[in-house]
C-alpha cells in the first residue's frame, strides 16, 4: 500500500503532520515502509523501498537499518527482505479478537462440508480484510491469503459489511469509492451499488457474481456479536463451472449461516 493510497503523505519533514501534535509521522513512514512489502515485493533495495513510499532514500535507509536492527527485516548486501518476527504485529491483532480463533475451526468445518473456499474477513476503512480462510483443497484463480484486501465494494463480503454501518458511513465510503470497471460485470453505479447493499441487509446475506474476477460467484452472511452489531463477515468463491446464484442460495448459504450462528453462539459464551 502506498503513501498516496494510505492518504498521508511520506514526504519528509517534522515528527508531526497536519493533523496537529497527535499524529506522529515518523511511525506512519516507519508503517508504509512495513507495507511496502507484499506478495508481489517480497525483496526489495534500498531505492525500490523509497520508490514505492515516496521517502527519500536517506530516510527509507534509516527504517530499513532500524527494522534490521529490531530482527524484523534482514539485509544481504543488496536486498530487504521482512524476517518472521514482523508476524508478532498480525498477532497482536489475532489475540485481541476472539472471533479470529473460534471462527477457524467453525469454517474449517464448514468448508470441508461444501468442498468449497470459505473465508472471513472484516472491514477496515473502506477495505475488506481476510482474517481466516480454508479453501477445502480447491483451487481458486484469485490467490488470497491471511491480510488479503480489496476494496469493500467489489465483494459480497464487502457489501455485507457496509451493509452493517449506519447509512451516512456506507454513503460516504461509496462516495469516496474509485469505482473502475474490473470486469464487464462489475458494479460501478453508485446508487445500484447502495441497493445491492441495502437488499443484503434485508435477505441477510449479498450475492455477488463476477465482480473481481469473470466467472467468479461468491455469498456471505455477516457475522455478529451479541448486541446485534455485524463485525465480520464470511463468504464461499466458487466458479461459474460449479455453481450459478441459485445453487448458491439452495447449497451454500445454509451452511455459511449455520457457521455463522455457530461463531455467534460460541462467542456469546467466551464474553
Amino acid at each position: 500500500m502506498t503513501a498516496a493510497r494510505n492518504g498521508t503523505s511520506m514526504n519528509d519533514g517534522s515528527e508531526t503532520g497536519d493533523s496537529g501534535g497527535d499524529f506522529v509521522r515518523s511511525l506512519a513512514r516507519g508503517l508504509a515502509v512495513l507495507k511496502a512489502f507484499d506478495q508481489d515485493s517480497p525483496a526489495m533495495t534500498l531505492s525500490d523501498v523509497a520508490r514505492k513510499t515516496g521517502l527519500s532514500r536517506a530516510s527509507a535507509g534509516r527504517f530499513l537499518k532500524t527494522l534490521v536492527a529490531l530482527d524484523y527485516a534482514s539485509f544481504d548486501g543488496r536486498d530487504y527482505r521482512l524476517r518472521p518476527r514482523v508476524l508478532e504485529l498480525g498477532m497482536a491483532y489475532f489475540s485481541s479478537h476472539s472471533f479470529v480463533d473460534i471462527a477457524n475451526p467453525i469454517l474449517k468445518a464448514a468448508a470441508d462440508k461444501a468442498q468449497e473456499p470459505c473465508s472471513m474477513a472484516v472491514l477496515d476503512g473502506a477495505d475488506i480484510v481476510y482474517v481466516v480462510r480454508h479453501t477445502a483443497n480447491r483451487m481458486m484463480s484469485i490467490s488470497i491469503t491471511i491480510g488479503k484486501r480489496y476494496p469493500a465494494h467489489y465483494t459480497s463480503l464487502g457489501w455485507v459489511l457496509l451493509g452493517g454501518l449506519d447509512d451516512a458511513e456506507r454513503d460516504r465510503i461509496l462516495a469516496e469509492a474509485e469505482l473502475r470497471q474490473v470486469t464487464p460485470h462489475t458494479i460501478t453505479d453508485r446508487d445500484r451499488l447502495r441497493a445491492v447493499i441495502e437488499q443484503g441487509r434485508a435477505d441477510g446475506y449479498c450475492a455477488a457474481e463476477s465482480q473481481l474476477e469473470t466467472g467468479i460467484l461468491s455469498i456471505a452472511v455477516p457475522v455478529r456479536d451479541r448486541i446485534g452489531t455485524i463485525i465480520a463477515a464470511i463468504n464461499m468463491g466458487v466458479p461459474a463451472s460449479r455453481h450459478d446464484r441459485a445453487s448458491l442460495r439452495r447449497a451454500l448459504l445454509p451452511i455459511l449461516r449455520d457457521a455463522a450462528a455457530e461463531i455467534e453462539f460460541a462467542l456469546s459464551k467466551r464474553l
